[in-house]
């Protein structure tokens, strides 16, 4: 999860109150926020008390101390209701011509803001979390905060060819080309693969100024200091409610620290033209009996609305329909469902208030007939000397598929919409690639490595459809592993666990080939699993040393 640092002093300047060490570590925790520690650090040669939150990706609007600080004041009662931003008009104007590669923007501008090292340091942070985040590390949205006072609008989002500007990029103290910056600047490098084509976007004053390369980098003459005092902001991607979820949550965050918003209006062509930034809050509704059905409580309409007022939101009581119309702000980007809603009322009512009952109907637990043969297969994988691991259902395509030498198939896994973070958004089709992953991350110790891990995957299958398996697998490595080892330990569990099976060649691009083999189980001639000793460029694309032989079967 993302770490947020805060200085103790600029949080208690937001909240207005003075905050003791044991009620930050008290009360955060309760509103869902982690407290890694409180340390002393020295800053700007003074002793600073610096605070290490923990946030769950699913609260981006608490990945800065100004939202923090906002849910804070609601939660103990300081402030409650929703914040009121005002967006005050201006002529400012933005014309984006065939932009194709991220065609989604959106723009505002926050004025009157006094910057000191705390709100350009909590700026520049926000930033950084929203590009990891909603952002997935800049392919889905790239955010620029730019000196207004320095560019002359209206402005320009358009697309270039490699040679035609040169600007100074951020960092840099001399002029490049677009296509010198993704060669030789560190930010190029690292993010010229979200540009596909010739052609590069920038966005440009009426002068033709140079502002931003989304999603590289910014231009040196728009650089944001304490001596600024208006702020232009762009949002540039490829998904449209990630750029205006991103541009609501840093205004919102500016207007909290005493700057006033003002909008920008965007012209596209053929697609008329659109305000930004839009504050106005979402519309949900949700049912005062599914409240206390999923929570186990009695609270009346009115109790119910205190806490979501609580939770920055307002509410109003439906008679006929027995429900609540709830006002969510716009910067409230987490709130989907009515489940969402359900869970505020429950973080605000205060978890330490739900007590405990004893089920109506009493009965002897047992263990369900598979778990009791996954402890078999536990005990028999240890009595054979390998230790257990545990990896995230989630990853990557990276390392589930590309590092395997395998085609990222589309359609051929499920993705999460809105993952935690860019390394855990798919959900895994099988385990080996996580124990190669493992073993990648202790090629420090000693040889031989033995692991293995029992766990669920998804598979995808011809249909479209879906199904979760339970699968073993287990990977060695040592210098001199090889497909008789593996085999012998295969045929081993194989034989514990009363399968009648029978072995054939298996050509699988994560192994070397004329060295693996499938598993058929002959109840149903049907293929469980496949062994045998990994690819050599697969082992170089983990950045591992040693031969390695690996195994992977389903458990029925």
């Amino acid at each position: 999860m993302p770490t947020v640092k805060v200085v103790k002093r600029d949080l208690e300047n937001l909240v207005n109150i003075s905050l003791s060490d044991s009620t930050i570590e008290e009360k955060f925790p309760m509103m869902g926020v982690e407290v890694e520690g409180i340390y002393e650090e020295v800053r700007e040669g003074r002793k600073e008390k610096v605070i290490h939150f923990s946030v769950n990706p699913n609260r981006p609007d608490y990945l800065s101390v100004e939202g923090l600080a906002r849910g804070f004041r609601g939660f103990t009662g300081i402030e409650v209701g929703m914040p009121r931003y005002q967006v005050y008009p201006s002529q400012v104007e933005v014309f984006v011509e065939g932009v194709r590669s991220r065609p989604y923007c959106a723009f505002a501008i926050v004025k009157n803001l006094r910057i000191d090292n705390y709100v350009l340091e909590s700026m520049i942070d926000l930033q950084e979390k929203l590009h990891w985040t909603i952002g997935r590390d800049r392919r889905k949205v790239a955010i620029g905060i730019h000196d207004l006072d320095k560019v002359t609008p209206p402005f320009y989002y358009k697309e270039v060819s490699g040679e035609e500007v040169r600007f100074e990029p951020l960092g840099w103290d001399r002029e490049m080309t677009p296509r010198e910056i993704l060669e030789k600047h560190e930010k190029g490098i690292r993010y010229g693969h979200l540009i596909s084509g010739d052609r590069y976007p920038l966005i440009v004053d009426r002068d033709g100024n140079v502002l931003s390369m989304p999603p590289i980098i910014n231009g040196n003459l728009t650089r944001v200091t304490t001596e600024t005092r208006n702020l232009l902001i762009d949002v540039t991607g490829t998904d449209p409610y990630g750029v205006e979820s991103a541009l609501n949550i840093i205004v919102c965050a500016l207007a909290d620290r005493g700057g006033d918003i003002h909008s920008v209006k965007v012209n596209r062509e053929g697609e008329g033209s659109k305000v930004y930034p839009d504050l106005s809050p979402e519309i949900h509704e949700v049912s005062v009996d599914l409240v206390n059905k999923r929570l186990g409580l009695n609270l009346n309409p009115g109790e119910i609305i205190n806490t979501l007022r609580r939770a920055r939101m307002e509410g109003e009581y439906n008679y006929e329909r027995k429900s609540i119309t709830v006002q969510v702000p716009a910067y409230r980007v987490d709130i989907l469902q009515e489940v969402d809603l359900i869970e505020e009322v429950a973080i605000h009512y205060g978890y330490h208030r739900f007590t405990g009952s004893l089920p109506e109907v009493f009965t002897i637990g047992e263990k369900h007939p598979l778990e009791k043969r996954l402890e078999y297969i536990r005990s028999i994988m240890i009595g054979h000397g390998f230790y257990e691991v545990v990896n995230l259902t989630l990853s990557n395509e990276e390392i589930l598929f590309r590092r395997m030498n395998m085609e990222v198939e589309e359609g051929g896994y499920i993705e999460v919409l809105k993952p935690a973070s860019i390394e855990h958004r798919v959900v895994r089709t099988w385990i080996l690639p996580l124990l190669l992953e493992t073993l990648y991350i202790n090629k420090v110790n000693d040889l031989p490595q033995k692991i293995f891990e029992v766990g669920d995957v998804v598979e995808i299958d011809r249909e479209g459809g879906w199904r979760e398996v339970t699968k073993l697998a287990f990977v060695i490595t040592h210098p001199s592993a090889n497909f008789n080892e593996v085999k012998s330990y295969g045929e081993s569990v194989l034989r514990e666990l009363n399968i009648d099976y029978k072995l054939e060649n298996y050509n699988h691009p994560s192994f070397l080939p004329g060295r693996c083999a499938k598993i058929v189980d002959l109840r149903d001639n049907r293929v469980i699993g496949y062994f045998g000793e990994i690819h050599p460029q697969v082992i170089l694309n983990f950045q591992l040393e040693y031969p390695v032989v690996g195994f992977e079967m389903e458990v029925r």
